[in-house]
């Protein structure tokens, strides 16, 4: 410890005397003031330039919006993330050259200065010159950011510690690179390479969310809340894992014997593969076992239509006999065919445990996620081209296919697709039973107009408040004419507040859902999740008892602790409901359990 201590002290004089210091706070003081003062003033540089340029003339500028905090830490990160990581590996990659190449290390050694005390010392005062470095610039890009622009942003700390995190990540690997090269330049080199690589393997989703690059990447969605803390926490804990790995590596390298380096090596290689275990295994012994079990087939719905979907067909593998199958019909919005919200896949988990246990399931891109623009230019749309002709196109595959029971196929429909599923039965699905999976028979425009309500009363700001009832008074004011004038008048309107989607929501209206629950004999299975802030328990839930009384081949079941995802609840309310969707689950156990026996029961 003492010689560790002795060592240190005098690695932080050296990078005095030979301006490593002097150099990173010159270089991370300039990104600091760089960083605001560009995203304040680069948008009326540029804007002075291109009106400057004739070929310009008459073009309309105020598509460039007014430059805000997010701003000013983007080119934080994008200074510090990317320039300033490549200096800090610049003036640390000739750590252990120097005194190599003039032997002074050599003496050091024949003295009785461990081993282990250089390298240490080494990463040390280079992790004390990044930190003091990183905080000089924080602080002064902060200063500027808090006198330019007024808005704050979200979790800045975190994503802060984050980019430091990576910058230790990086000194670690090059002490390695340094002690296993001793060139300069030849270290530099080494860890560009290896940057370069883990750039190019985090395209893969698997590898992406556990890559310590996503420190200096991904982490600057924090500052706009796209993603939450939690999304980071797999890369840090890879990255400190990868920190003490590479440092112990070095300190083992740096002994001379052949066979420590032969061990320190296996000992990497070793490390490698419990991180890949360990942390992207998550996802690997999931489709390993997915596909003992499971036949996975690219389906097109419509195909040879303009509307052609892609999706997947999962089916059991050696079933003994014909299965039965489920159509999954999503809510709304422009999903694809897992449903994706943030990284939770409803679909894909319901999917893959139903069909690991004797369910064939079919799930599909929505056409407004694939044909959107054309859709939104469309008059006269209704759910039928959004949602009820792609599920019946889905469910005569199925029928069609000779490994299902054309007699046991069901419709499984979540929040909106809920809401449709008896409508898509009665109008051509002809299902042997409905699931509804936080559906509502109410209205939409009610429920929008509930949320609307709730969401001003925990609004604190009076005049975003006023702005919430306004625009939701002037839908429903604009509403209430839709439904008196005649269809084509709608279809052939574009109006003020609505677009041309009158026609959609008219459709709605005059076809609510307990005209086709009254129609549907089937046997039905009616799901809520109590937590629940988008449909209710005492109000939707409670509506599908009283209109399904009547029959005796429904169920009802209720999840307490989960909200519309049926997933564990974060106990959010409806102004937070975006935050609940970004951590990351999977649909509940007894959800996906309480499914497959009602279809094999039913």
């Amino acid at each position: 410890m003492r010689n560790y201590i002795v060592f240190l002290k005098k690695e932080l004089l050296e990078s005095l005397k030979t301006y490593k210091l002097l150099i990173m706070g010159a270089v991370f003081l300039f990104f600091g003031m760089l960083s605001p003062l560009t995203a304040r003033f680069m948008p009326d540089i540029l804007k002075l330039a291109l009106e400057s340029d004739p070929s310009m003339a008459g073009m309309d500028f105020s598509f460039m919006t007014e430059p805000a905090a997010f701003d000013s830490w983007a080119q934080f990160y994008s200074n510090v993330g990317q320039m300033g990581l490549v200096a800090l590996v610049i003036v640390f990659s000739g750590m252990l050259s120097s005194e190599v190449s003039k032997g002074t290390l050599t003496i050091m050694l024949s003295k009785g200065l461990s081993r282990s005390a250089v390298i240490l010392s080494k990463f040390t005062s280079a992790v004390i010159i990044w930190t003091g470095s990183f905080i000089l610039s924080a602080l002064i890009a902060w200063g500027y950011t808090a006198y330019l622009f007024e808005s704050g942003v979200h979790s800045l700390l975190f994503a802060m510690f984050c980019l430091w995190m990576f910058g230790v990540f990086l000194l670690a690997l090059t002490a390695l690179a340094a002690v296993v090269t001793v060139k300069g330049y030849a270290c530099m080199l080494s860890v560009g390479a290896i940057v370069i690589l883990m750039n190019i393997i985090n395209i893969i989703p698997a590898v992406g969310k556990y890559n310590p690059v996503s420190l200096s990447g991904t982490s600057i969605s924090l500052l706009n809340d796209t993603i939450t803390p939690r999304t980071m926490y797999p890369a840090l804990v890879v990255s400190v894992i990868g920190t003490v790995a590479f440092t112990m590596l070095a300190v083992l390298v740096f002994n001379k014997r052949k066979a420590a380096k032969k061990a320190a090596f296996l000992a990497a290689a070793t490390a490698v593969c419990m991180v890949l275990t360990v942390f992207i295994g998550e996802d690997i012994p999931r489709q390993i076992s997915l596909d003992r079990h499971v036949i996975s087939e690219k389906i097109i719905i419509g195909e040879g239509t303009e509307w052609e979907l892609h999706g997947i067909l999962t089916i059991p593998k050696n079933a003994d006999g014909k299965v039965p199958a489920v159509v999954l019909v999503h809510g709304s919005g422009a999903h694809d065919m897992d449903e994706t919200i943030f990284d939770n896949k409803p679909f894909r988990d319901i999917a893959e445990y139903l069909s690991e246990n004797g369910i064939a399931v079919i799930r599909y891109n929505k056409r407004s996620l694939t044909h959107g623009l054309i859709m939104s230019e469309l008059n006269g749309l209704t759910v039928w081209e959004e949602t009820i002709e792609d599920a019946i196109l889905a469910t005569a595959i199925l029928k069609s296919d000779p490994r299902i029971d054309e007699d046991r196929v069901y419709i499984l429909g979540h929040s909106l697709g809920g809401m449709l599923a008896p409508r898509i039965h009665v109008m051509g699905g002809d299902y042997a039973g409905i699931i509804v999976l936080g559906g509502s028979p109410r209205f939409l425009l009610d429920i929008s107009t509930e949320q609307v309500m709730v969401l001003a009363a925990v609004t604190d700001d009076e005049d975003e408040k006023a702005d919430i009832l306004a625009s939701h008074k002037n839908l429903t004011d604009e509403f209430e004419l839709i439904i008196i004038i005649s269809d084509e008048e709608v279809k052939n309107t574009i109006f003020p507040h609505w677009g041309n989607m009158g026609y959609y929501w008219k459709d709605l209206y005059e076809n609510p859902v307990s005209l086709y629950l009254e129609q549907t004999t089937v046997p039905m299975f009616v799901m809520q999740a109590d937590d629940d802030v988008q449909v209710l328990t005492d109000i939707d839930f409670a509506m599908y008892q009283e209109l399904l009384s009547a029959k005796d081949n429904v169920t009802f079941k209720l999840y307490p602790g989960l909200n519309h995802l049926f997933m564990p609840s974060a106990g959010r309310d409806i102004s937070e409901i975006m935050d609940e969707y970004r951590i990351k689950s999977h649909v509940a156990p007894q959800v996906l359990s309480d499914i497959n026996v009602w279809i094999n029961d039913n």
